[in-house]
């Protein structure tokens, strides 16, 4: 009998807030994390998927084995992730929100009239990512990493070092302009990279190695 492992998966942008009505986010809508997601629990994994702002319906990816924890502002999803983490239950975790780069050094209270001229002090947030494996040595690390309008070269360059710096036991490279049929590769050093062309198609494949690594290496 094939073990269902535990995935956790990060999809979605973060909130980082100017006021109690208004932040600042990203473009990015969370539908590649939401379709890794529903495909892995398709394929009998329990996933558990901490979930930012999104900008696609859920509605189409509903499963008995797909868990969702809602996680909006960096703060939030910083502290759910760590939680996740450290419970050690997860075999994998994909790594794929858009997560906040920067926070205001001091969140304005209230609600900043829209008369008013402002100027905001911007900080850079820790990087989730690189305290994973901090958080479980253990745990099997799926990094993105997303450039724009560079080559494939020093987009391969960028995204191994990148992969260095987390930790990581895979990288997923893939850059700007976003297409319909959206191009990544899967890196785990120079000379080992596989293209995988769709969201649907690199869903698929996650899929495939977890199914081969993960029952061949069955944690204690």
């Amino acid at each position: 009998m094939r073990v269902k492992h535990n995935i956790l998966i990060t999809a979605g942008n973060t909130w980082a807030p100017i006021d109690d009505v208004r932040v600042i986010t990203n473009i990015f809508s969370g539908e590649t994390g939401l379709t890794i997601a529903y495909t892995l629990a398709k394929k009998g994994f329990n996933v558990t998927l901490i979930l930012g702002d999104i900008r696609v319906s859920l509605e189409n990816y509903k499963h008995r084995r797909l868990k969702i924890i809602r996680a909006l502002t960096f703060k939030s999803f910083f502290k759910t992730t760590k939680k996740e983490v450290q419970t050690k239950k997860y075999k994998v975790l994909i790594h794929a929100a858009a997560i906040s780069d920067f926070l205001l050094k001091k969140q304005i209270k209230g609600k900043v009239k829209s008369t008013k001229q402002i100027t905001l002090a911007l900080t850079p947030t820790p990087k989730i990512v690189d305290k994973i494996k901090k958080w479980d040595p253990e745990i099997l690390l799926i990094k993105f990493k997303l450039e724009a309008n560079i080559s494939k070269d020093k987009l391969f360059k960028i995204a191994l070092k990148s992969k260095k710096k987390s930790q990581a036991d895979l990288i997923i490279a893939n850059k700007l302009p976003m297409e319909k049929k959206h191009i990544f590769y899967l890196l785990k050093s120079k000379k080992q990279s596989k293209k995988i062309v769709g969201k649907k198609n690199l869903a698929l494949k996650l899929a495939s190695i977890f199914h081969k690594e993960l029952n061949a290496n069955t944690r204690n």
